[in-house]
């Protein structure tokens, strides 16, 4: 239907409502007038007559408000009366109405931007790909694990082969390589490449910023090979002093071999299946070989390493096509079964590793969504779920709180227009209506100004940056004002009721004993909302507090100024197969004026120590874990970390075998209070959980790791690295680091020219990035603290204030008779305060248990804890006392003879 049509339907049933409510009142009219007859017969003069058919006959407006709504149909004029009140009342209130507006939209905002999330992660397709239900992701299955497995080249030719099933099938494998730009001192870059069949654009039928697809387009085209290349869009951008555009037809090397670029993708398309990697480049099939050197993709069929999608036929729908699928894999040899294992690769090769029972399957899936969760994996969201629904509906409680006790206080406020409406004939379902609708429209107004302005933040969380669209949409916005009706009937439908069920005779009386009995509703809001935030604001504390260590001044900062840490990539393209440029590099750095050492920089471990039962001196019950750090015997001269008792590591120690370990001296106390030196532990070493007996020839000056990565009061332990390859060093330089960044620069270039630069930079810069990002989050987390408690002293204030509106007259009598006005300050502030400490006292246990996950999950000592509740209680008591001093205060201010001359 026309908009017209629709226009023309509605003046229709206006003008039809006009007619049957003028019909209405001339028949009303009628019926007055015979009654007035009847008593004027009677002997009344025509006024009395008149009166006493309006009594007789009732109010007028009550009858008529009867007969519409009897007539039915008649809710749309209702509700346009609703809004047409609704904005009258805003405009009178417009303080009172911003604070609720507000309140919701922090509410409300946080929980449909997280739906925004969690909708974008699980439901909607990669940035740049189209959300189109004949697009499916083709999933290998095995039954034996849980896990996705990879496709043969053999499997996906046959996908591709069930012509009545698919119109297309697609297939890539990635793998790191090494971009050579060809720009003056930029050097060579680490790129993630995808090497895809020549369908893979048409398929997903994705729009380009520029440029065109790769010229071959059948599925299994692979010779001769296309040397050319399309990039992402971000990785265009990144390469300095070429504009994403420019980039079209120039001539970069890939792995060694020029490659031309023939197309840009569109900002933020990442694949059809989120990688995460902004720096991505994309290949056609045929250089596989002239790329990587691998012959045996194609032809060995023990080799999976493809994902593959598909393009249904128009009308087969995935129901339809999972048998052809599911044959196909039932015809695969378990032998060319690769599981994804994280952190494991394995082929199964039919010897006695390969499990009997293993059967290898496949299903499709809708191309959107966590792709690589799919299945069992999708499972491990659901913590992270809960504990976001959780702190969503704590927020979302805390707002409500705060909207009842304000809403409480508006319609108590209103208690007289409340009650002539009732009066004079407006039904209480009427009124309920009118007062819901009211805070229908601040949440509804609220929630859309939290959606977009929660949205526009986590746009840009590193969730946005890793492929995944995660921006508020139609659906988001349906969310929001369900969510938003949801909550404006959890706010407002309690004070409305409350509000209406007292009549107007009531009303007029206006005594202590009353007021009190209308707040007690109010006071129950305030003291939920004041025990609900308390977790909120102590748990916020306890990672304030937190955050504050990481950003005190590092105790090593002089020694950091002198420190270089350079990372090369080291695996990615043919890099792995060349010699370890470490031990190079170490020669021709140390040669640099200005240099005084360079040394690998240490790997990581965790060391889980205890002292053997045996040893002298040792305490069996001790079970500490420490970081453990693999380093070069030369790594604690660099670092000025002095062997303090014992000695140091040699070149030989690595060949031991019971391997020598240097404790820290903290730990060293810890486990050996006696002496260390000499004495052994039992040690499990993570991540490879190794267990293994150590010998400690050594003690440490303790707080040294934080010369080198981060501050860290982790008990340390170090043990000695064999090999230096890694790609990672550490550089003291006997003036100012800084300096030298493009020396050190230009070095590695001409030095190590095939292997990426992934990391070049100083400590000092190094800690002042690390506190920018920390004071990020302080101040976040310091604003949402900040909020919740402005939220509780509102509700406070609210209800005090209320309190002294409705109690003026007491408060007049009171000073009458001579109480004094600090008395009365006093009465109130009391009141208020004792509210408070209700609400925190109900709050406690709550934070107690907060107090405690987040003292676990951040290693927080008990003595640290108990501080950090202290101090938020106190800020706590402080806002709340001062919350109730300022009604209390404004009582004060009564006048007596102006409170009873309005009487």
């Amino acid at each position: 239907m026309s908009f017209l049509g629709r226009a023309g339907k509605w003046l229709q049933a206006a003008t039809s409502r006009q007619r049957l409510d003028r019909e209405m009142r001339e028949e009303l009219d009628a019926h007055l007038a015979q009654a007035t007859s009847r008593f004027l017969a009677r002997g009344m003069s025509e006024r009395e007559a008149r009166q006493a058919a309006r009594r007789e006959f009732g109010h007028f407006g009550s009858i008529e408000q009867s007969g519409r709504e009897a007539r039915g149909a008649q809710w749309i004029t209702g509700v346009g009366d609703d809004l047409r009140h609704a904005s009258r009342y805003f405009a009178r209130t417009p303080l009172s109405s911003i604070t609720i507006v507000l309140t919701l939209a922090l509410g409300i905002g946080f929980g449909s931007a997280g739906f925004s999330v969690l909708n974008g992660l699980l439901y909607r397709p990669a940035p740049g790909v189209p959300d189109d239900p004949q697009l499916v992701k083709i999933q290998g299955r095995a039954n034996v694990r849980p896990y996705a497995r990879k496709l043969s080249w053999e499997e996906l030719k046959a996908y591709a082969a069930q012509i009545r099933t698919f119109s297309s099938v697609v297939g890539w494998s990635a793998k790191g390589v090494v971009v050579d730009p060809r720009i003056r001192d930029r050097g060579v870059i680490s790129a993630h490449a995808i090497f895809v069949t020549p369908n893979y654009f048409r398929t997903l039928d994705t729009k380009f910023f520029a440029g065109r697809v790769f010229e071959q387009s059948r599925f299994d085209q692979l010779s001769p090979p296309e040397l050319t290349a399309i990039v992402s869009y971000e990785f265009a951008r990144s390469l300095d002093g070429v504009d994403a555009g420019a980039l079209i037809g120039r001539t970069i090397a890939v792995n060694g071999t020029s490659i031309t670029v023939i197309g840009i993708t569109t900002p933020r398309f990442n694949g059809p299946v989120q990688s995460g990697d902004a720096r991505t480049i994309w290949l056609p099939l045929s250089t596989w070989e002239t790329l990587t050197g691998d012959r045996h993709l194609f032809s060995n069929p023990d080799v999976a390493v493809f994902e593959a999608l598909a393009r249904l036929q128009p009308g087969v729908t995935i129901a339809d096509a999972m048998p052809a699928v599911r044959l196909v894999a039932s015809r695969v040899r378990p032998t060319a079964s690769t599981p994804d294992v994280p952190g494991e690769r394995r082929t199964y090769t039919g010897g006695p590793e390969t499990p009997a029972n293993l059967l290898l399957t496949a299903e499709l899936v809708r191309l959107r969504g966590m792709m690589r969760v799919q299945g069992p994996y999708r499972s491990e969201l659901a913590p992270e779920i809960a504990i976001f629904t959780t702190i969503a509906l704590l927020i979302l409680l805390v707002c409500t709180t705060t909207v009842n006790s304000l809403l409480l206080g508006a319609a108590t406020a209103r208690r007289y227009e409340i009650g002539v409406r009732l009066a004079l004939g407006a039904s209480r379902w009427r009124v309920v209506r009118q007062l819901v609708t009211e805070i229908a429209i601040l949440a509804v107004l609220g929630g859309l100004l939290g959606m977009y302005a929660f949205g526009a933040m986590v746009h840009v969380v590193e969730v946005a940056q890793d492929g995944f669209d995660v921006t508020p949409n139609g659906t988001t916005i349906i969310f929001t004002v369900v969510y938003a009706l949801f909550t404006a009937t959890l706010c407002g439908l309690s004070p409305a009721l409350h509000a209406t069920r007292t009549a107007l005779s009531e009303v007029l009386k206006e005594s202590a004993v009353t007021a009190t009995s209308r707040t007690r509703l109010q006071r129950v809001f305030v003291v939920a909302q004041i025990a609900i935030a308390q977790p909120l604001i102590v748990s916020l504390g306890a990672a304030l507090a937190f955050l504050a260590q990481d950003l005190r001044a590092s105790s090593h900062a002089a020694l950091r100024e002198h420190l270089i840490v350079v990372s090369l990539d080291t695996y990615s393209g043919d890099n792995f197969s060349r010699p370890d440029p470490t031990p190079r590099l170490i020669e021709r750095l140390s040669a640099l004026p200005g240099v005084t050492a360079v040394v690998p920089r240490p790997a990581f471990g965790i060391l889980r120590v205890s002292a053997l039962p045996d040893v002298p001196g040792a305490d069996s019950i001790v079970n500490i874990e420490a970081d453990l750090h693999y380093v070069v015997p030369e790594f604690l001269d660099a670092v000025d970390a002095p062997i303090v008792l014992g000695r140091g590591f040699v070149a030989a120690d690595s060949l031991l075998e019971i391997p020598p370990l240097i404790l820290g001296d903290s730990l060293a106390r810890q486990l050996f209070p006696a002496g260390a030196v000499g004495q052994r532990v039992r040690a499990v070493v993570m991540p490879e959980q190794r267990l293994m007996q150590m010998e400690v020839v050594g003690v440490a000056r303790a707080g040294i790791g934080g010369a080198y990565m981060f501050e860290s009061d982790a008990p340390m332990a170090f043990a000695p690295r064999r090999g230096t390859r890694g790609g990672a060093l550490l550089i003291r330089t006997r003036g100012a680091a800084e300096p030298m960044l493009p020396l050190i620069r230009s070095t590695v270039l001409l030095e190590a020219p095939s292997f990426p630069i992934s990391r070049l930079t100083t400590m000092s810069l190094f800690d002042a990035e690390q506190r920018d990002e920390l004071r990020g989050i302080g101040a976040a987390g310091l604003g949402s603290g900040a909020i919740a408690l402005l939220l509780a002293a509102i509700g406070l204030y609210a209800m005090l204030a209320v309190a002294v509106g409705q109690r003026r007259r007491e408060i007049g009598v009171r000073i009458a008779v001579g109480a004094r006005r600090d008395q009365v300050v006093g009465m109130f502030f009391m009141t208020g305060l004792r509210t408070a400490l209700l609400g925190l006292l109900i709050g406690l246990p709550f934070s107690a248990v907060a107090l405690r996950m987040v003292g676990a999950q951040l290693q927080m000592t008990v003595g640290s804890l108990a501080v950090v509740a202290i101090i938020i209680m106190s800020c706590l008591v402080l806002v709340a006392a001062f919350a109730s001093w300022l009604p209390a205060r404004r009582a004060a201010t009564v006048d007596p003879s102006l409170v009873l001359r309005s009487e």
